[in-house]
């Protein structure tokens, strides 16, 4: 997966912080399972906050790529794992106050054997119709999925396992004869 590039003006909102401007978290859950109406392939759409967002996907997405997408109002956290050595990288999802279409959707997903995908977009309220603010959109799957009736819990991982040495190859004096001193 490529490393996803922040764009100019989200960097700066991140960095500046302005009061008037606002960082929309969104999530995209795609699962073959999920269909609209017509049978087409269709994800789940969130937004974090308490009101829906219409907005713009990249033109590049395998779902609705390039079409105005509504995002639904969710509460939802991101919370990063601690870091040891020995460890997978992850991510605690937790989206709460689920609805029942939310819940038939996720059980339906986690009794199949294909893994769920999230996808993490961040629009800027001053510019929601450029699109999200990172390309490539970076995506996670999901595993140990656990959903109740008020909240849906998960561990996201980005697929990159970052166990291990690092560069991953070993210069040893097999390979690099000239490493050992003559």
């Amino acid at each position: 997966m490529p490393d996803p590039a922040l764009s100019d003006a989200l960097a700066e909102a991140a960095a500046l912080a302005p009061a008037d401007e606002i960082i929309h978290h969104t999530l995209e859950i795609r699962h073959p399972a999920f269909v609209d109406d017509a049978g087409n392939a269709d994800s789940i759409w969130v937004v974090q906050g308490t009101e829906e967002l219409m907005a713009p996907i990249e033109a590049s997405a395998p779902v609705r790529g390039g079409q105005v997408v509504r995002f639904v109002a969710f509460a939802f956290t991101f919370q990063l794992m601690p870091i040891e050595p020995g460890t997978t990288p992850e991510i605690e999802l937790t989206i709460d106050a689920v609805n029942r279409e939310l819940v038939e959707h996720i059980d339906a997903a986690v009794a199949s054997a294909v893994p769920i995908v999230v996808i993490y977009r961040p629009f800027l309220d001053s510019s929601i119709e450029d699109g999200p603010q990172m390309d490539p959109a970076p995506s996670f799957q999901l595993s140990d999925v656990h959903v109740s009736v008020t909240s849906v819990k998960a561990k996201a991982r980005t697929g990159i396992d970052l166990r291990g040495s690092f560069p991953r190859r070993n210069y040893t004096p097999a390979d690099f004869p000239g490493l050992i001193g003559s």
